[in-house]
């Protein structure tokens, strides 16, 4: 299951590193900026991480961030796509954000450091949350946070009406685009049957995980799960 969960992100994400940062705004239409401004308010909980864990970083969007509000840590960011991470790199540069590391490695065979927090944005829908939350509970320190943000398929239906028209006028958008024509075809599908929210809790219960908070985002299109690893 692993290895096919692989094989797919790199099939439909092939290419397409490039326009991500722009695309990811304009296909949510600017509410990832919402997602991740969030995501970052839930880490204050986190008073002072001094080392930190971005997993499935892509471009580095919440590395940069999570950098920059953590000036003393150090940010890891590790990510499946070496595309990805060439222009996460390319940023480190520009930026000169020296508290930054990359490296190239799946979210899965992420199992060594110790880490004070951890975050993952569009990451659980493609993986065996069991199995990430099991290495999380491993690197995560006592008292560490962990905060995993993705997609959802709306549970009201007034609010999945909206979604599949909103998909109706996407897909044919996003088939004008070589590289982005895979990810349009198939994205819709993954986050409609996708139990992530569901997997997410119970792996955290099972892997001794504690204050366990489930936020619906706006038009519940996008859902926010974080929680802390128990003191030692």
């Amino acid at each position: 299951m692993e290895r096919n969960n692989h094989i797919l992100v790199r099939r439909i994400f092939s290419n397409t590193g490039k326009s991500y940062d722009f695309v990811v705004k304009l296909t949510t239409i600017w509410q990832d900026s919402r997602w991740k401004k969030r995501l970052l308010e839930i880490t204050d909980i986190c008073a002072d991480p001094k080392k930190i864990l971005d997993l499935a970083c892509g471009t580095g969007i919440v590395t940069f961030a999570l950098a920059q509000k953590f000036p003393l840590s150090t940010v890891t960011g590790v990510d499946l796509q070496g595309e990805y991470l060439g222009y996460a790199k390319a940023k480190k540069v520009e930026k000169n954000i020296e508290n930054v590391e990359f490296f190239e490695k799946s979210a899965e065979d992420t199992k060594e450091g110790k880490y004070d927090l951890i975050t993952a944005s569009y990451l659980p829908k493609y993986v065996d949350l069991d199995v990430i939350i099991r290495n999380c509970s491993k690197i995560l320190n006592p008292g560490g946070l962990l905060v995993f943000h993705d997609f959802a398929y709306p549970p009201n239906v007034f609010y999945r009406l909206f979604y599949n028209l909103y998909w109706f006028f996407l897909n044919p958008v996003l088939q004008l685009s070589k590289s982005w024509r895979g990810m349009g075809k198939e994205l819709r599908g993954i986050i409609a049957k996708s139990t992530w929210v569901d997997d997410i809790q119970d792996a955290l219960k099972k892997y001794g995980f504690t204050n366990i908070r489930v936020e619906m985002q706006r038009f519940q299109v996008a859902v926010i799960v974080y929680a802390a690893k128990k003191p030692g």
